[in-house]
């Protein structure tokens, strides 16, 4: 979102915001600013979506139809293009693997809607709400609601309004649903279009007609022709025609084995490789699995961490015993890329996770063995503690295969054992998982409850408030901001500092700045008086000038006392208000505005201003005199900006003598809150 710069001689501004917002920015009146601005902040953020998927929804789409008549999609078109009765709103509901990304983005071309202007929505919330789903003027939205959470009433009911709201900026809204993940019962307010399942090889057929026109032949030659049964989905068909397209040329052995994950390869491999002797290359070949493209010494030193766990017993010799290195990766068909890192994928491409899966699958046994010897050689000093992010890939992938719960179970114990590599290595793997389309909803409900949980450790609340201030900050700050919520007004305030942490790093982004100030001052705005304890608290952590990392300040040079502001002005003055009005933070707000006026790290410009528009109407307030006097540790600026806020203070006092004082809360005074 983008704000304008304050000009003193225009009393109001309007900006284009996120989403379908406007930011109205009126001299004097910041109330309204504010409300508008955290409107905004409300929207779900819209991502654009790829070139090469928009091609193939507007070029390659196969559309079955059940009755002989038009295909369903375009039965979804007509709904929203016909002359009367149009919505703005569509539900299309199928199930798994019907294609319904592929035909939402195929209905909104066809409606007319420009490619640049479709946007997937990011669901930032944790309770659907309609009013976050923006209508921004001539675009096209999808939500993908496929395995949320039952939706509520409200949610049905509100999508009229957001109808309304969509036919006045001809906007355009899909939401996708599982066949029995819609149930609006007698809400229902939009119309719903539901999907069959497309015939595989049609979707494969065309998909290669638009990328690789001279390969539609390959699917029907061996051993190629088998591999589209009946019960295919539209992804797998789409996943199948892309591996032709790019396959070297008369290589369908190759699309075959990586297209069943390279089933028969293994199990033959791992036949051939049974003996006793074999053990040692079997350990190679999960260690080159695990770190594709990393050095060969790293790898193999691995491979014989991972031998000796099984209960290998390497030769005696050390490097110098055994086989060279090339026959060694001869023997696991692995090569060596740029004459010093082993990789699977090289020639034979997807192998890598392939052998994961298959291991994992064939020997449940070992999978305690895996994830041990994964936190070995992440271990401070470990081989591979440098290629945490490739270890934490590998065990995100593993977690979504039968028995992938053993992983989060693993690496949650990691947070606790106290060794900075296991912990680092944990909030990596469950960072991605929560960002995961798989597994995010859980794990993201998960991070919650941890915050909640009486029963959580230090270390596991630090960890939810270091995973919050990540990724899933960046791409869920809604959801991230909640959380941290919620650890900022645990009684025990075991992650205070961590809470004050996350919401700095949240914060030190631009375009986040203004958004996650706003956030923290409802909290302290809250009527809960938990949640406004921990908002002020959180507040004063964010403007603490004794810190390295004090919140950046507007840079205005306006004159003091000028009425115009920016958000973030009104926002820093409800956030001292709130502090300062919070018994149990009042006196550190005292003292941390008194430290903001001696500091010499910010002008006259930044701090006057604020503290007059904070202690306006408050002198009264304990604390307020000690703060304008000063003390005998008060530096010489700040005795002077004292004689000058003061002075600012006594002429606004005078200048307007007949004006009556507004009742306190009054929408009518702009300093109220």
């Amino acid at each position: 979102m983008t704000v304008p710069q304050s000009v003193a001689t225009a009393p109001v501004q309007t900006a284009e915001a996120q989403g379908n917002a406007r930011v109205t920015q009126v001299g004097g009146n910041y109330e309204e600013h504010v409300h508008r601005y955290v409107r905004g902040w409300q929207y779900l953020h819209g991502t654009s979506v790829d070139t090469a998927e928009l091609d193939l929804a507007e070029h390659a789409f196969v559309d079955p139809s059940d009755s002989g008549g038009p295909g369903h999609a375009a039965q979804a078109v007509s709904k929203l293009t016909r002359p009367y009765g149009r919505s703005h709103v569509l539900v299309l509901c199928g199930e798994a693997g019907s294609g319904r990304r592929t035909a939402a983005l195929h209905v909104l071309l066809r409606a007319g809607l420009a490619r640049e202007r479709l946007r997937w929505l990011s669901l930032d919330w944790d309770q659907p709400r309609t009013e976050q789903i923006p209508a921004t003027k001539g675009h096209g939205f999808i939500l993908d609601l496929t395995g949320s959470q039952e939706l509520s009433e409200d949610f049905y009911t509100g999508l009229a309004d957001y109808q309304k709201e969509a036919e006045a900026t001809e906007a355009f809204l899909i939401i996708l649903a599982d066949t029995n993940g819609w149930n609006p019962g007698a809400a229902a307010t939009v119309p719903v279009v539901h999907l069959m399942r497309p015939q595989a090889t049609r979707v494969a057929k065309a998909h290669l007609r638009h990328r690789a026109g001279d390969r539609v032949d390959w699917l029907a030659s061996p051993p190629l022709d088998t591999l589209l049964t009946k019960g295919a989905s539209a992804a797998d068909a789409a996943r199948l025609a892309r591996l032709i397209t790019h396959a070297d040329d008369g290589d369908r052995e190759a699309v075959q084995q990586e297209f069943t994950g390279w089933r028969d390869h293994l199990t033959n491999w791992f036949r051939q490789h049974s003996g006793p002797d074999d053990v040692r290359e079997r350990a190679l070949l999960v260690s080159a699995a695990v770190l594709e493209m990393v050095p060969a010494q790293n790898v193999l030193e691995a491979a014989d961490r991972l031998f000796a766990e099984v209960g290998g017993v390497l030769p005696p010799g050390g490097p110098l015993a055994g086989r060279d290195l090339e026959q060694r990766l001869l023997a696991v068909q692995a090569s060596l890329v740029d004459g010093e890192r082993i990789s699977l994928d090289a020639d034979r491409h997807g192998l890598s996770e392939a052998v994961l899966a298959y291991v994992w699958q064939q020997r449940p046994q070992l999978r305690g063995v895996l994830l041990k010897w994964a936190s070995q050689i992440s271990a401070p000093n470990g081989t591979a503690v440098r290629h945490l992010r490739r270890i934490a890939d590998c065990l995100v992938q593993l977690s979504l295969l039968p028995g992938g719960s053993t992983v989060r179970s693993v690496v949650t114990g990691w947070i606790d054992t106290g060794r900075s590599a296991h912990r680092q290595l944990a909030i990596e793997v469950l960072e991605k998982m929560a960002l995961h389309p798989d597994t995010g909803v859980g794990v993201r409900r998960l991070l919650y409850e941890w915050a909640q949980q009486r029963t959580s450790s230090k270390d596991l609340l630090t960890a939810v408030a270091e995973i919050c201030a990540g990724r899933l900050g960046r791409e869920y700050p809604r959801v991230a901001l909640t959380r941290l919520r919620v650890l900022a007004s645990r009684q025990d305030s075991l992650a205070r500092e961590a809470v004050a942490d996350a919401v700095h790093m949240l914060a030190s982004a631009p375009e986040q700045r203004v958004p996650v100030l706003s956030e923290v001052v409802d909290w302290a705005e809250s009527a809960n008086s938990t949640t406004a304890t921990a908002g002020a608290g959180t507040f004063l952590a964010l403007t603490d000038i004794s810190g390295d990392s004090l919140l950046p300040l507007p840079t205005r040079q306006e004159p003091v006392g000028s009425a115009v502001s920016t958000p973030a002005d009104d926002l820093f003055v409800r956030g001292w208000r709130a502090a300062l009005n919070e018994p149990s933070t009042s006196a550190r707000a005292h003292a941390q505005l008194a430290a903001w006026l001696d500091s010499a790290s910010l002008s006259d410009e930044q701090v006057l201003p604020l503290a007059a528009a904070v202690l306006r109407g408050h002198l009264g307030q304990a604390g307020a005199a000690e703060l304008l006097v000063g003390s005998s540790s008060s530096s010489d600026l700040g005795l002077t900006r004292r004689r000058k806020l003061l002075d600012l203070l006594i002429g606004e006092q005078t200048s307007f003598p007949a004006a009556p004082a507004p009742a306190a809360g009054s929408e009518s005074d702009p300093t109220a809150r």
